[in-house]
């Protein structure tokens, strides 16, 4: 979901890989949808059932150790860049230390593709899975998951944050929980060349009219720095139930503005490629950049420039500013329908524990993966650094899509049009009609 090189990769890539950590509680973990257990609870015998001890001439014998309670083995399945796999593995170890009646088996797999093939044939199964949205869609329609209500009281769920869940809805229940959120755009920024950055497209245009050169680098032919204009006008990439609405008024005034920043009389916005925007960036070219939160580690590493983040200029609109809203995506933590007994009461478990606050503000540490917890979110680590706490705050004002559908279908139905309307193949109004009759192929 990180994309580094050609972001409509990235997408897939992160879709693909995507994300940390397993939680799981003694008390049943919160979701975006609460309620009962799926397996029943025992009651306990009474204490007058117990049989009541013969007393006997020969002496007391000690009593009998309670028997110990049966391992429950769980099988977890994850796709992880190597060193998350590593910090996976520590968290099983500490889980295992917790819940010593449990014990934890992880399985890699590399593609959505990979692992439902032989799970549908019967040649693998699980038990808890860490899926992209596209593994957790496939999983949903093949009718392969439990619902989070079945394990987690509301109170529980409602500890994450609602973007960070809303992908992992659908047929009002909560599939998933999401064990990291982010693949957003923000506005990067030269404190050398700019004082503050603008907060609306009419202080934008202001600096373009007051320079001589462009000063916003764009990945211009991607349609996902197309995207966070879409909800200022109204619209998004598909209506609730998921039917793609890329042939709608809103989307071609959404194209229109996109368009006109690449004017080369408005003087705001080179076209670029990824690559380009990024190299002009670094070389004190450009003032502006819109790039991913991802780049917030890659700057830190590599800038030699004095950089800054924001978040995205709000659209004024009919003398009214409307936010924009870039696309998020989550990876999810889910647990298997066929999962029963003391195996599901371990995967519930698993899934709070690897969710916990401090388990996810360890990987913001090591890995600047957002948390999904709401408590986490607050913390000082994140509340504390700039750049933190302002791709939190875009990514929690950000817009995601339902269950099931494929972001990187409907961006690769949007890619072609976008091309040609910026290279004036085609106007607006038939560029938008072109991506709907591309994604309905």
């Amino acid at each position: 979901m990180t994309p580094r090189h050609r972001p409509h990769l990235l997408l897939f890539s992160f879709i693909l890989l995507c994300i940390l950590t397993a939680c799981v509680p003694p008390t049943p973990p919160p979701s975006p949808t609460p309620w009962p257990t799926a397996t029943p609870t025992r009651t306990p015998t009474s204490a007058s059932a117990a049989a009541t001890p013969r007393a006997s001439a020969t002496p007391t014998r000690t009593p009998a150790p309670s028997p110990t309670p049966p391992v429950t083995n769980l099988l977890v399945w994850a796709s992880l860049p190597e060193a998350q796999n590593k910090a996976l593995a520590e968290d099983a170890e500490a889980f295992q230390k917790e819940f010593p009646h449990y014990t934890i088996t992880l399985r890699p797999y590399d593609s959505p593709e990979n692992f439902m093939t032989p799970l549908m044939a019967g040649e693998i199964e699980f038990d808890v899975v860490l899926a992209s949205p596209v593994l957790l869609g496939s999983l949903w329609r093949a009718e392969q998951l439990a619902p989070m209500a079945d394990f987690y009281a509301p109170a529980f769920l409602d500890s994450f944050a609602s973007i960070t869940l809303q992908g992992a809805r659908r047929d009002n229940q909560l599939w998933g929980l999401a064990d990291t959120a982010g693949f957003h755009l923000l506005l990067f920024y030269n404190r050398d060349l700019l004082d503050r950055p603008p907060d609306d497209t009419a202080e934008l245009a202001k600096l373009a009219k007051e320079g001589s050169a462009p000063i916003l680098g764009i990945n211009s032919y991607d349609p996902l720095w197309l995207l966070p204009w879409l909800p200022a006008y109204g619209g998004w990439l598909t209506n609730p139930a998921g039917r793609p609405t890329l042939d709608t008024p809103t989307m071609q005034k959404a194209l229109e503005l996109y368009l006109g920043w690449h004017d080369s009389k408005n003087g705001l916005s080179p076209l670029a490629t990824y690559d380009e925007m990024r190299t002009q960036f670094l070389a004190g070219q450009l003032a502006m950049v819109i790039d991913g939160e991802w780049a917030i580690g890659e700057l830190g590493r590599s800038a030699k420039i004095n950089w800054g983040v924001a978040l995205l200029p709000n659209v004024i609109e009919e003398d009214e500013s409307q936010a924009a809203a870039p696309l998020v995506l989550a990876r999810y933590w889910a647990i298997s329908r066929a999962a029963s007994g003391n195996r599901t009461r371990a995967a519930a478990a698993f899934v709070e524990f690897i969710t916990r606050p401090e388990r996810q503000l360890d990987r913001t540490v090591r890995f600047g993966l957002l948390p999904t917890r709401r408590e986490a979110l607050d913390d000082p680590l994140i509340v504390n650094d700039s750049a933190l706490r302002l791709s939190a705050e875009q990514m929690l004002a950000g817009r995601t899509i339902p269950l099931g559908v494929n972001a990187d279908a409907l961006l690769n139905a949007m890619r072609e049009p976008l091309r040609q309307v910026l290279e004036g193949e085609l106007t607006p109004e038939q560029a938008v009609e072109k991506m709907q009759a591309n994604v309905e192929e």
